[in-house]
């Protein structure tokens, strides 16, 4: 016995130390894990205290200052009906369905508010209330905004859309953990957040098989893209600039919020290159005409029922 102890104690402490040095190679983004709630800003803390215990914890975009980092900003702030303001570090939060009811569906949901702010509970929180008991899973991104960014409306698009193909790619590289094919992950977004939804669209890119990062050899397309109430500064043109590979687009939008041409407009511009595109138009609800409030949900609100119409939609797609 005492043979077997003497020799057993070297054996133990060689495994220790070589366990050691396989996680000192890895590289810095494989820790990249959820936020410890220790972790978190006093706006993400009181965010999660409005919302409830159960509310899901965000975790960064990057594990270090994301590109463009705004030294010295003001600090993250939770306004008026859980709208958080004064972004500067983007994070995604995972709502995940039931695992026995979890389909591979993913959304990435941005919020919006002009590029000012995020409605999070109306358009994120809400969104995930619809989707999770459709086996969705739904992905809150905190994209930054403006302020504290003082940029004009091309910077503040520019800088979003290196937060929103990160998520894409974040997304994709924690799929086996969330219980997300990678193949079926979409990004759909209100208002600004359509902006961006729609920026993204037409603004992928495929990875780069090079980079350090594994998260960055990771394609940042999304598999469909959904716009709702679709808005570019309210100009009717469409403003992007599609191409033959972007991905199935679905627009939600009403009659009274003008001009319903950036969303008419888009759809002709994807059929064109003959891309997949749908417009739902509703008479009621104006400039929130998607969104998912409880009382609309319950009592049928025609424009709250587009969960429902987007994945019938997406069963008549060959590729999704």
């Amino acid at each position: 016995m005492k043979h077997s102890f003497v020799i057993t104690i070297p054996l133990v402490l060689l495994s220790v130390l070589h366990a050691v040095d396989l996680l000192a190679q890895q590289p810095r983004n494989e820790f990249h894990r959820s936020t410890d709630a220790a972790d978190l800003s006093p706006a993400e803390r009181e965010l999660i205290r409005q919302l409830g215990s159960g509310t899901p914890v965000p975790t960064p975009l990057w594990p270090d200052k994301p590109p463009q980092f705004l030294e010295n900003a003001a600090p993250e702030v939770i306004a008026e009906n859980q709208t958080i303001k004064s972004v500067s570090v983007p994070t995604l939060t995972p709502y995940l369905p039931p695992t026995d009811k979890r389909n591979g569906i993913a959304v990435v949901v941005c919020a919006g508010g002009g590029y000012g702010g995020h409605a999070w509970k109306t358009h994120v929180v809400y969104a995930a209330d619809v989707f999770n008991p459709m086996g969705i899973a739904v992905i809150g991104l905190k994209y930054r905004t403006r302020p504290p960014h003082l940029l004009p409306n091309s910077g503040i698009q520019a800088l979003t859309l290196l937060d929103a193909k990160r998520a894409m790619r974040l997304v994709r590289h924690r799929a086996a953990e969330w219980g997300i094919d990678p193949a079926k992950v979409g990004i759909a977004g209100y208002s600004a957040g359509a902006n961006l939804a729609m920026n993204l669209a037409a603004n992928f890119d495929l990875g780069d098989p090079a980079a350090i990062d594994p998260i960055e050899r990771l394609s940042s397309r999304p598999d469909f893209a959904v716009g709702l109430g679709t808005w570019h500064w309210r100009k009717p043109g469409n403003p992007f600039v599609f191409k033959a590979n972007s991905p199935p687009v679905y627009l939600v939008h009403a009659t009274t919020d003008k001009p319903v041409e950036i969303a008419t407009n888009i759809v002709a511009d994807l059929k064109k290159l003959g891309v997949p595109a749908r417009l739902d138009l509703f008479e009621e609800g104006g400039h929130g005409v998607g969104n998912l409030i409880p009382q609309r949900v319950k009592n049928g609100f025609p424009g709250a029922k587009w969960p429902q119409l987007l994945v019938e939609w997406l069963k008549t797609l060959p590729k999704l």
